[in-house]
């Protein structure tokens, strides 16, 4: 973790070359063969309704840590053999050493004592035992492992330290410690933002306490907007690691795009969506690797021709209603609930395990549009290890994903499931698909091992709107000709990177057009 971090600022120029070459590619392409970015299933133009862009994937609340780029050093010793002498008893057994404190040392990589800038409570609590408590080698590296997952710690390891007393012991945690502010910038391409790129300032141990504040910015051809968010993973002094988000945001792009036919503004303009809002979260984990969440966000949506512009659109070309309030603009209150089980043995790189999510919007009526709607959607990916064709090092993994969604109530055309995509359907261009009131996606992958720091893939998409695309308000996919289903297959690499894999997929769909897709982070 801390060597990726380190050396951030060194992969954006190459990146930034990446994204000139995407440019160049989309420009010299024949029909339908563009570079676009990975974006899951979208809300519109947003994975979670608070405005910021699905390619960077950074929910604050259920954001996956980095996986370390090396195996820690966190075997834990046995109990200490102390020296034995004729005034000494033997030494007892390990159902008998008792702890008789925790410390912790910061150290350097050689190991040397330093001072630390996290406060010691937050590595102690994350240990199941206490001064007084018997030393249990299966609890303390279960701890020992939470901690090496802190955002701000690099490595960690265990130590014991015999005392005066012959049944006692001192638990010592030597800790080093990552850098705690990162910048990371990266270029991206879609066709409904053109070339734009992300720039994240993100410090991830507020005060010592691992608490997490960030600012995100994206800039492009066709898209501005912000973000700035903190999270408190656990708050202090409660028993059930109850934590905390809080994120504000503004969000300007165009929506309304795919299918064979183009519809503008009544004025010629393409229409953008205007997105200001905040949103405020309560989660914490459960039982069996389960994370759940209760969350509430409000935003002011608009209908607009342009980036800077306080002209409201509320219709297209044809009349067709592009809010649920006859203005333009429509206030969003809505009531949220997830839940989460990963199982996976890695959150970048897996190569076995499930991950499990469901969730749920509900919204309350606010404002002119008065807009009543409640949100359902899950996902369920599984990963299994194989060994086919000869390949000698390296993990090989199959990768399934089925996920669907639907919509009850209220639906304004920005809040439809946009079907079409690097991580909705590979082979058509983001939204190409369609705009529906329902889903249904299914994936198949192979991944192979090509290099240490390269891996290959053969993939295979199918999407349907489930024939639900004139029951969204204003019909923007009917109205665009989008065909509501399609199938999707080809060959990608994934790259390892600082910041997770880098993933360039070529795809071919059903209609004898191709795709490039680009895009950073694990699909699922």
């Amino acid at each position: 973790m801390g060597f990726y971090r380190r050396w951030r600022k060194w992969f954006i120029f190459p990146l930034v070359l990446a994204g000139v070459g995407a440019e160049l590619l989309a420009a010299a392409s024949s029909r339908g063969q563009e570079i676009e970015a990975v974006s899951p299933v979208e809300y519109g133009s947003f994975v979670d309704n608070q405005g910021m862009p699905i390619e960077a994937q950074l929910n604050p609340t259920y954001r996956q840590r980095r996986s370390q780029p090396f195996q820690k050093q966190n075997d834990l010793p046995d109990v200490p053999q102390l020296p034995q002498s004729p005034r000494r008893n033997p030494i007892p057994s390990r159902r008998s050493i008792a702890i008789a404190d925790i410390q912790v040392r910061f150290v350097d990589q050689d190991g040397q004592p330093i001072p630390g800038n996290t406060r010691p409570y937050i590595i102690t609590r994350e240990f199941d035992l206490e001064p007084g408590d018997v030393y249990r080698p299966d609890v303390a590296q279960q701890g020992l492992e939470r901690v090496t997952e802190l955002d701000s710690v690099e490595d960690a390891t265990l130590s014991l330290q015999p005392t005066n007393q012959p049944n006692q012991i001192i638990m010592i945690v030597n800790v080093v410690e990552d850098s705690s502010f990162n910048v990371t910038a990266f270029p991206s391409a879609s066709r409904a933002k053109g070339i734009y790129g992300v720039l994240r300032l993100e410090e991830e141990n507020l005060g010592g306490n691992n608490q997490n504040l960030a600012l995100e910015l994206e800039a492009g051809e066709d898209t501005l907007g912000f973000e700035v968010s903190f999270t408190d993973p656990w708050i202090a002094g409660d028993p059930l690691r109850t934590g905390y988000s809080l994120a504000v945001f503004n969000q300007r792009s165009p929506s309304f795009i795919g299918g064979d036919r183009e519809v503008d503004l009544p004025n010629g303009e393409t229409p953008w969506v205007h997105r200001l809002g905040g949103s405020g979260e309560v989660f914490r984990p459960l039982g069996g690797n389960w994370q759940a969440g209760v969350g509430v966000s409000y935003q002011r949506v608009s209908i607009r021709d342009q980036v800077f512009t306080d002209q409201v659109q509320p219709v297209d070309e044809f009349g067709n209603p592009l809010s649920l309030s006859d203005r333009g603009q429509d206030d969003l209150l809505t009531v949220n609930l997830s839940a989460v089980q990963d199982n996976r043995d890695d959150t970048d790189y897996p190569t076995q395990g499930t991950n499990v999510r469901v969730g749920m919007d509900q919204s309350v009526p606010v404002g002119e549009a008065d807009i009543f709607l409640n949100r359902l959607s899950g996902s369920y990916t599984q990963y299994v290890p194989v060994e086919l064709f000869g390949f000698t090092s390296g993990d090989q993994t199959l990768v399934f994903n089925l996920q669907g969604g639907t919509v009850i109530g209220d639906l304004p055309a920005y809040e439809a499931f946009s079907l079409g995509g690097g991580s909705s359907l590979r082979g058509y261009q983001s939204g190409e698909v369609g705009a529906g009131r329902s889903y249904l996606q299914a994936t198949a992958e192979y991944r192979f091992p090509l290099f240490t720091w390269l891996g290959g893939r053969i993939f295979a998409d199918y999407a349907t709107d489930l024939g639900s695309g004139d029951t969204v308000t204003g019909e923007p996919g009917e109205v665009r000709d989008k065909p509501g289903s399609g199938f999707g297959y080809g060959v990608g690499v994934r790259v390892r990177s600082p910041f997770g894999p880098v993933q360039v997929d070529f795809g071919l769909n059903d209609q004898g057009d191709s795709q490039v897709h680009l895009g950073v982070g694990e699909r699922f």
